[in-house]
């Protein structure tokens, strides 16, 4: 006896129409479900080819297949998934459950109509039916242990996870699912009674029919018809309610994973052309959001990662990027959606500044991405809170010391507000050459404002000056032609002050042929990677540490021994440094560099648990450097607790902000603990 079964087995001619009739209905309920929320999406305004090109989707011909790899690697292999213990185990047992019993009822429905044509076309049979039995018995136990593990976690319910009522008939639904699909398994094979391997191809299933082992043969086909109509009404119920619950997440994660930004740390432009045709800046009501920013809302799970990743949450700021996600959601369900997409600003619909989203939510937000890098499915509240600021400023609704530093910016070129004629004071003594006094310089030093003005990052920018003297690199810096780069503006909202630094500064890059640049801030690192392109910008730009670091792989800074590090050192990854570009491994074989000459002085680089792409923020992106913060609430403090929960006695950085945060973090708890750029470090090192 060839091992198989018939699709429609013990299930009558008019029970098979009804049930294709149901399927049909069902369909049609899931159809209008997604329809209705692919309308709200609409009310967005369309994905330009300019906004596609300035967000990454540049070179078209190559933007749908790293797309669909993307979501074959984060959507279907779950990469954003892992990493997280059992909750992430769960998940990718109930998701691969899931989708294999899909597949195997879909092949099973292909199966019926094939044979139905021909029956030597039917495949259900054989090797092929004893494996696929197996498979749906194995999968389907995946699927409930998921199922079970969850429910669980339900019943815990951790801060964090979102809790809504349909959560419950989800879970059930599914459990209920994976029961009575083994109950209609095990009755079959007691009333089919499968002979040789046929018999023990469905392990589970034989169990169960273990349980009915005393039914007639009548019996079990009756049981087994009402339960077969049972499964196939919740499977009919769950199709149908897919839209009206959180799984739509399933429909419209995958899609959101294709059309998301690929890369972080970057912005969308906005012109003056934009400006005028809406007669508004930034975002003010859902409708000037844009399509795919709306479809991300749909996309969110509420699995609460991006809120225990978020260091505003964290220090009992009012920001959680998943309620911020949330309250543009339930916004988007009530717009009315009667607004054409990219009308002007003064549409009707109701405005998120007027209830929505608090102002204080606006600006708690360090703009470190951590949100949008532990996200499975891409959400990017970042950006959307960003493209609120943009419209908060062009409002003029920022104020205190934020819109000072702004006011600096616009007009002495830095946040300090210091003449032009003091940038290059840092270097007195030190011989640095001015770029229009060396023009064949080769690389372009590129302080930025903290090293030139702060009295703390002077330190280090004299310290990496000198370590370029020593190591013979031809060099020369701008002094009073250099300005802000206008990463702070952009990202608190003043898109068109950004744009104006950036063609002042991209003019002077020209005038001089500059073509590399090395700086030792991560914010002024990424403005020029990832924000001056959008506008013709395109350098070589590199962090000091990875430029030290080739130096002394050149053996252009050579290491003695003897005269290391006397005391452990750990090591804070910047946000804009580690998270946003992936410069992390420099710095630490920088550090380590100067402990292999170093001896028994250096007791090791002592890691943070927070580190490298998962680092946490020193609390001064976004702006926030230039903002006033409660003592109760400082980002720095909760991370200069983790570092020196390590036991170090130096804390390095990269990245004057993080400099200032850490060294105010660490000074209210301990008075033992210095904290140093890696420069510096290296510097002491060599007695520069």
């Amino acid at each position: 006896m060839i091992p198989t079964r018939e699709t429609f087995g013990n299930i009558p001619p008019a029970s098979v129409v009804a049930f294709y009739g149901l399927a049909v209905v069902s369909m049609v309920v899931f159809g209008v479900g997604v329809w209705r929320r692919f309308r709200l999406w609409r009310q967005g305004v369309p994905v330009s080819t300019g906004q596609l090109v300035a967000g990454g989707f540049s070179q078209l011909s190559n933007k749908w297949k790293s797309a669909l790899c993307r979501v074959l690697k984060e959507g279907v292999g779950q990469a954003r998934v892992r990493g997280r213990g059992m909750v992430s185990c769960a998940h990718i047992t109930l998701f691969l459950g899931f989708m294999v019993l899909l597949l195997g009822t879909t092949l099973l429905e292909v199966d019926h109509l094939a044979s139905g044509i021909s029956a030597g076309l039917k495949f259900h049979q054989g090797l092929f039916y004893v494996g696929y039995e197996f498979t749906m018995d194995v999968f389907g136990v995946l699927f409930l242990g998921g199922c079970l593990f969850f429910l669980g976690r339900r019943i815990r319910r951790p801060s964090s996870v979102g809790h809504r009522a349909t959560d419950w008939y989800v879970l059930m639904s599914f459990l209920a699912i994976g029961v009575t699909g083994y109950l209609v398994e095990g009755l079959r094979l007691v009333w089919q009674h499968p002979m040789g391997i046929g018999a023990s191809a469905s392990p589970i299933g034989l169990l169960v029919a273990g349980w009915f082992g005393s039914m007639t043969v009548a019996g079990a086909r009756s049981a087994h018809l009402w339960i077969w109509w049972f499964h196939s009404l919740l499977v009919f119920g769950f199709i149908a309610s897919l839209p009206f619950t959180r799984l739509i997440h399933a429909i419209v994660g995958p899609l959101n994973l294709l059309l998301a930004q690929p890369t972080l740390g970057k912005m969308v432009p906005v012109t003056v052309e934009d400006v005028e045709r809406t007669e508004r800046i930034g975002v003010a009501s859902i409708p000037h959001f844009n399509r795919q920013q709306l479809l991300s809302l749909d996309a969110c799970m509420e699995c609460g990662r991006c809120e225990e990743a978020c260091p505003a949450f964290a220090t009992g700021k009012p920001l959680s990027p998943k309620a911020l996600v949330q309250a543009l959601k339930g916004a988007m369900s009530t717009s009315p959606g009667a607004v054409p997409a990219g009308g002007n600003g003064a549409c009707p619909v109701p405005g998120l500044h007027e209830g929505v989203i608090a102002a204080d939510t606006l600006w708690s937000c360090t703009a470190c991405s951590a949100c949008v890098r532990v996200c499975p499915v891409r959400v990017d509240p970042l950006t959307l809170l960003t493209d609120m600021r943009r419209n908060r400023v062009g409002e003029s609704e920022l104020s205190g010391t934020a819109a000072t530093a702004l006011r600096r910016m616009q007009s002495s070129g830095n946040p300090w507000g210091l003449p032009a004629a003091d940038r290059a004071n840092w270097a007195e003594g030190l011989d640095i050459p001015l770029a229009k006094d060396h023009p064949d310089f080769d690389v372009l030093y590129w302080v930025g404002c903290a090293g030139s003005y702060d009295r703390r990052a002077q330190r280090v920018a004299r310290a990496f000056a000198k370590l370029l003297k020593k190591a013979g690199v031809n060099f020369a810096i701008l002094g009073r032609e250099e300005k802000c780069t206008g990463d702070s503006a952009r990202r608190l909202g003043d898109e068109f002050l950004f744009q104006e630094l950036a063609q002042e500064n991209m003019a002077t890059f020209a005038r001089y042929k500059v073509r590399k640049i090395v700086t030792h801030c991560p914010h002024c690192l990424n403005s020029l990677v990832a924000d001056y392109p959008q506008f013709g910008g395109n350098y070589e730009v590199v962090h000091h540490t990875q430029f030290l670091q080739q130096l002394i792989a050149g053996g252009r800074l050579k290491l003695e021994d003897g005269k290391g590090l006397a005391e452990p050192t750990t090591y804070h990854d910047p946000c804009y440094l580690a998270r946003v570009n992936g410069i992390h491994q420099a710095p630490r074989e920088l550090l380590m560099g100067v402990a292999a000459g170093s001896g028994s002085h250096l007791n090791g680089l002592r890691e943070m648990a927070r580190r490298r792409e998962t680092t946490f923020c020193c609390g001064a992106g976004g702006g926030r450097m230039w903002m006033e913060e409660e003592a109760g609430q400082r980002v720095c403090s909760l991370r200069a607790k983790e570092a020196l929960a390590t036991g170090a006695k130096t804390v390095a950085v990269g990245c004057p902000f993080c400099l200032t945060m850490m060294t105010d973090g660490v000074a209210t708890q301990s008075d033992s603990v210095q904290v140093k750029d890696v420069a510096e470090i290296l510097a002491d090192r060599l007695n520069l």
